[in-house]
């Protein structure tokens, strides 16, 4: 399922994501406190890294000024970066897929109690909700599809490396993108009562138009323990073809393909 929510905003700095998961976090609270507490259980939880059965992206019309200014990360962390300003005429668009109802219902509900969200008390930036709109997937009934990236894929080895799907080192990444989906689709699997089934079947990846993109983003415990402002991913976007068992394909078509999707990675479309 995928949902299209609008708002009002004055103006966006190119730290985002982690609002965007903050509104998450509120609307999941306002609607099913219990169901935001299983999905982001206390830090000291053994289930506090479950992975999320969603994916989001924000687009940013191109019409938009586009200013590098100083602005807050937190209260003690100032950098100069880009933010965007949207004209009174424009909106901005979140998007969000989810292979989880209770997670789209509970977002749905909890989206339609919020009229203003403070986004960014720091940098008095305040959202206002417009609407929601149930979106319809596209359809996928056979074994091979082709994906065009909605926000970009993070593919990292076990070291943490980012890895991107060049023609030399295709088999490697490939080895490791089924193995971290062998890993995310158990875990949401066994939500559903399904036990130790990871990969219906390996998957093959092929590039088709790809290119590389480096991403800021921020998190609290990250600023915390490194003491750097953001951190920077490199990711890639673009198209590519995916091979696969058809419900595996489905399944990441609608929580999203790669590393961090529930903080705004690997959200795709069908082609």
């Amino acid at each position: 399922m995928r949902i299209r929510v609008s708002f009002k905003i004055e103006k966006l700095p190119i730290l985002y994501r982690h609002r965007i998961m903050a509104l998450i976090k509120e609307s999941l609270s306002q609607s099913s406190p219990e169901y935001k507490e299983f999905l982001y259980p206390d830090k000291k939880s053994e289930y506090s890294k479950r992975v999320k059965p969603f994916t989001f992206s924000v687009v940013i019309p191109s019409a938009c000024e586009r200013r590098k200014e100083r602005f807050l990360v937190d209260e003690n962390t100032e950098i100069e970066d880009i933010v965007f300003y949207f004209p009174g005429n424009l909106s901005l668009f979140l998007f969000i897929s989810s292979c989880d109802y209770e997670f789209i219902v509970n977002l749905y509900n909890g989206l339609l109690q919020i009229k203003k969200f403070d986004f960014d008390n720091l940098n008095n930036i305040e959202m206002t909700f417009e609407r929601v709109f149930l979106l319809n997937e596209k359809k996928i009934n056979d074994d091979e599809v082709i994906f065009r990236t909605n926000s970009p894929v993070l593919i990292e080895d076990k070291k943490g490396k980012p890895m991107l799907p060049e023609k030399s080192n295709l088999t490697e990444f490939t080895e490791q993108f089924n193995i971290i989906h062998g890993k995310i689709l158990q875990d949401l699997r066994e939500k559903n009562g399904i036990k130790g089934r990871g990969l219906c079947r390996t998957m093959e990846f092929e590039p088709v138009n790809i290119k590389k993109q480096v991403v800021k983003h921020t998190l609290k415990g990250f600023r915390e323990k490194t003491g750097k402002p953001y951190m920077i991913l490199t990711a890639f976007s673009g198209c590519f073809k995916l091979r696969g068992d058809t419900e595996d394909l489905r399944i990441l078509y609608q929580s999203g393909v790669g590393l961090r999707t529930g903080q705004g990675f690997g959200m795709v479309e069908v082609v």
